[in-house]
């Protein structure tokens, strides 16, 4: 069984090998809005090491290809590795999720534009859909130089598969957007 710590794992150990590794980034990025298996040449990046559910395989696997193809776009041109590892202070684990992250691209010019475009993600049908999505406020990130922690987004991407947990994944992104615009007011 997969439980979040191991996919948030196995995505980290994997971008730890990846973030230097421009070749094969450049192959991950031409997997964003794409379906596994439509490159199957991408498909070594997301084989999972332990035996599980197909269901469960299935949801695992869309989540990790996901977040590393976003993370390949968000790592380009990038020298200091654009993944956010999280950070245990005291019991408290602390690191970016995408809600926070998406809020730091806003300003008082942006704020309309983004919040648009993060609401679009939030009513995404699918990861796919998701990612499709998340491609232009990922590069914004990218320009900005705004890290995301890929392995709590490959979790969330996981439950956000899931019918019966999306509206928690949704929840948790909106309130972390939205609690930092409270606080900027």
């Amino acid at each position: 069984m997969w439980t979040d710590g191991k996919i948030e794992n196995f995505v980290v150990q994997k971008i730890k090998l990846l973030y230097t590794d421009k070749p094969n980034l450049a192959r991950l990025r031409r997997g964003v809005g794409k379906q596994i298996g439509e490159l199957p040449e991408l498909i070594e990046y997301v084989l999972l090491p332990d035996s599980m559910t197909s269901v469960q395989e299935q949801f695992v696997s869309k989540a990790v290809y996901t977040a590393l193809t976003l993370y390949a776009l968000h790592q380009q041109g990038k020298s200091g590795c654009m993944c956010e590892f999280p950070v245990d202070k005291g019991n408290v684990r602390k690191s970016v999720s995408f809600g926070t992250a998406v809020r730091k691209l806003c300003n008082e010019n942006t704020r309309i534009a983004v919040t648009r475009r993060f609401e679009r993600i939030m009513t995404s049908k699918d990861v796919l859909e998701l990612s499709i999505h998340s491609r232009s406020l990922i590069s914004q990130m990218r320009q900005k130089d705004i890290a995301l922690d890929y392995g709590r987004f490959a979790t969330d991407l996981y439950w956000f598969q899931q019918p019966k947990f999306r509206r928690l994944v949704i929840l948790q992104w909106g309130k972390d957007f939205y609690k930092e615009i409270k606080e900027d007011k």
